[in-house]
């Protein structure tokens, strides 16, 4: 027992709905899923001619050049030509494949162009390819540029959409490329593991487009891809175009309902750019064409829904829409709308602060793409705002919160957000605790150049400095200015008590403790396994501990501490873990991480980090989410570790396979100076079949365990007290 009792020691010291919808057209039905490749049609020149009245330019700049989302990003070109060009719409694409992945339509890899003409099959591209460009670098605005000026200028129209698809990250922007051939000329930690089309770069190449073309402005810009429903985004293409389109959330990998919403704009030209948005929106997952065609649902759902070829288009989108978000906004109105969003951010300045960091520790989240270790930093900006009235209680908040939310029923004009994310009103902004904000790739030297336009046009980024560094509203950071994070510190856990030190495998113990302090945010239950044979200790299982009362806002519950918390906590804990069973005979232990808190235990998300890994293609981080006991989503990440870089959600192949991570300790017993050593290393592996992955209980084995209670304040700190049981058979 004696290296449980260090390591208990050190453990002591260290450490929905649719909003606006308008109805969508159905998408025309493939006759054929996939085919043999046909030889591609040699290059043909396009003739030029006049803009006619009514008449449409959609641009599609298609970066698949990555394994996870090659085959979605190709087949959405295919929806495309279920449509095709005719003479009011021309459908253009710029596509740039990945090398190593899907291998249909005679596995061509490099950048092409194609003027989209009507074919009805999804296997293969049969539009004429109207020059091959060989490999270029996506993630150079320049090479936007270039395609958005020469589409524009040889296809002249009317009304011009342009639609960027592939990984989206919010404010850092997109469009990964990680071995370009000739790098962009970025020079910030953003780009470190491979070029980015940074945010920026994509405001200046809009704009260049515009010069190069005369075009007065864009109808619509959209972005098929995650998280680019920020209001950073938003403020970037304001003087651009006149309607934007984009998710708060990761989309799925289905990406847009091309066919129902360009059906529907073949079938009314004459629509506006704000219907264009609506019908976009309102056709997003159910108008799928791998929804609503039934080969094409069959081949696409898998084994991701438990081995159910005939499930049906309903319950397909259901499965997929629990989580997705999808706004369009009117970008006429962004001035007036940063006007009030700039009264707000003067009167939060004046408001508690650490009422403020409540508001961020509970508003609604989306995907983090910068340290898993940390609360998403991405917040629904509505959400959030409502919240700092509501907890400040400062009567001046409020007023502005109110003037800010006619300002919000006057930007979006629709907004979809499924029922796992009932606080998604359409607009994120960029909150980050401390820990984030203090990073280089994340903090104000990062944000306020990349988000340029945004920091300049509002206070945003002042305010930051204010809540973290105390700096007034205007005033230049002082260099080298330490952190003093509102809502950090001010809580203490007493020491554990434990009815039983010695159990029996069947028995249980009742641990109690109390948790004090007004920065409570969170608290979690903590179960470790020592391993006496490598030293180590194996982290079995972190879960929330119900608050036992919870306020709720905007469809989002939170725990409510009390004004004075004194958070008496009992519970009986038994020698139990948690595995995943892949409905096929397998089952293994996982651990699975607090994600979002729910009303109840069950209602909670968790996660599960490993390495996904795709029978074709390189393997990535990636995390498992589990809702109900149920497998939800899978989510995939271009950088090297589990919440960094581009996300993106991925439905699975047959024979696809999971590595589920080890999180663990090094404990260094025979050490008495040094610290343990968080890790994480490869465990057991599942591969993906024809059944649904469900959370299952499991028996633990007896041996020496690590109890332990983390209560976490309002900057995502923890204060942690542990003590040891003893399991026996």
């Amino acid at each position: 027992m004696l290296p449980l009792l260090l390591l208990a020691s050190w453990f002591i010291s260290a450490c929905g709905g649719l909003i606006d919808e308008a109805p969508a057209a159905p998408p025309p039905r493939a006759t054929r899923v996939a085919a043999e490749a046909t030889p591609l049609p040699p290059q043909q020149n396009i003739p030029v001619g006049e803009a006619a009245a009514d008449s449409w330019l959609i641009m599609l700049y298609a970066n698949a050049d990555d394994e996870t989302l090659e085959y979605d990003i190709f087949t959405d070109v295919n929806e495309m030509e279920l449509i095709g060009s005719d003479e009011r719409i021309t459908l253009v694409v710029q596509l740039d494949r990945y090398d190593g992945a899907f291998d249909g339509d005679d596995d061509w890899t490099g950048t092409r162009r194609f003027v989209l003409q009507q074919d009805d099959d999804l296997g293969m591209i049969a539009s004429p390819v109207v020059e091959d460009l060989g490999e270029v670098n996506m993630a150079d605005g320049a090479t936007l540029v270039d395609f958005a000026t020469w589409a524009i200028q040889t296809f002249p129209a009317e009304h011009q959409a342009l639609i960027l698809s592939d990984h989206g990250m919010g404010w850092p922007g997109g469009w990964n490329d990680p071995d370009p051939p000739v790098a962009g000329p970025d020079g910030l930690e953003l780009t470190s593991d491979g070029d980015l089309l940074l945010l920026d770069e994509i405001d200046a190449a809009l704009g260049e487009i515009r010069a190069n073309t005369g075009i007065e402005r864009f109808a619509l810009v959209g972005f098929d891809a995650c998280l680019m429903g920020h209001l950073e985004v938003a403020a970037a293409v304001a003087p651009h175009a006149a309607v934007m389109v984009a998710s708060q959330e990761l989309e799925p990998a289905l990406g847009w309902a091309y066919a129902s919403f360009l059906s529907a704009l073949r079938d009314d030209p004459t629509m506006d750019a704000r219907r264009l948005g609506e019908a976009i929106v309102a056709s997003y997952i159910d108008q799928d064409i791998r929804i609503v065609d039934d080969a094409a649902r069959a081949e696409f759902i898998g084994g991701f829904f438990g081995g159910e070829p005939d499930a049906s288009a309903a319950q397909v989108a259901a499965d997929l829409g629990g989580d997705i978000t999808l706004s369009a906004f009117d970008l006429t109105q962004m001035p007036a709308f940063l006007d009030a969003f700039d009264r707000f951010v003067e009167t939060l300045s004046e408001a508690d602060q650490r009422a403020v960091a409540q508001a961020r520790s509970y508003a609604q989240k989306f995907e983090n793409v910068f340290d898993s270790e940390s609360a998403s930093p991405y917040l629904d900006l509505a959400h959030f705002a409502e919240l700092s009235a509501n907890e400040s209680g400062n009567a001046a908040v409020t007023d502005a919160f109110d003037a800010l939310a006619e300002q919000f029923g006057a930007m979006i004009i629709a907004n979809r957000r499924g029922d796992g994310r009932p606080a998604a009103n359409g607009v994120s902004i960029y909150f980050p605790e401390s820990s984030i904000y203090d990073l280089e790739v994340a903090g104000p030297a990062s944000y306020t150049a990349v988000a340029r336009r945004f920091a300049e046009q509002t206070r945003w980024d002042d305010f930051l400095a204010f809540h973290y560094f105390g700096t007034p509203l205007g005033e230049a950071l002082e260099p080298d200015a330490p952190i003093s994070a509102p809502g950090a510190g001010g809580i203490a856990v007493s020491p554990l008590r434990l009815s039983e030190g010695v159990i029996n495998i069947a028995g249980s113990t009742t641990l109690a403790a109390e948790v004090s302090g007004a920065n409570i945010g969170f608290i979690y239950a903590f179960t470790g396994f020592y391993n006496a044979d490598d030293d180590t200790l194996i982290v079995i299982d972190r879960e929330y501990i119900d608050a036992g009362q919870s306020k709720t806002l905007g469809g989002i519950n939170y725990p409510d501490w009390g004004d004075e918390p004194l958070v008496e906590i009992e519970f009986d804990w038994e020698p139990l873990l948690y595995g995943i069973d892949d409905g096929q005979g397998g089952v293994v232990f996982a651990l699975l991480d607090p994600q979002d808190y729910g009303a109840t235990g069950e209602s909670a998300t968790y996660a599960v980090s490993g390495e996904y890994q795709p029978k074709n293609g390189k393997p990535r981080a990636a995390s498992l989410y589990f809702r109900d006991g149920e497998l939800i989503s899978i989510v995939g990440f271009t950088g090297g570790t589990i919440g960094a870089g581009a996300p993106r959600a991925i439905t699975p192949a047959t024979g696809d396979a999971f590595v589920i991570f080890t999180h663990l300790y090094d404990m260094k017993s025979d050490d008495p100076d040094a610290e343990p050593e968080y890790r994480t290393e490869p465990g057991d592996t599942l591969v993906f079949g024809d059944a649904a992955w469900t959370v299952t209980e499991l028996q633990a084995p007896a041996g020496d365990y690590v109890l332990g209670i983390q209560a976490e304040d309002l900057d995502g700190n923890l204060v942690e007290q542990y003590d040891t049981v003893t399991v026996e058979e």
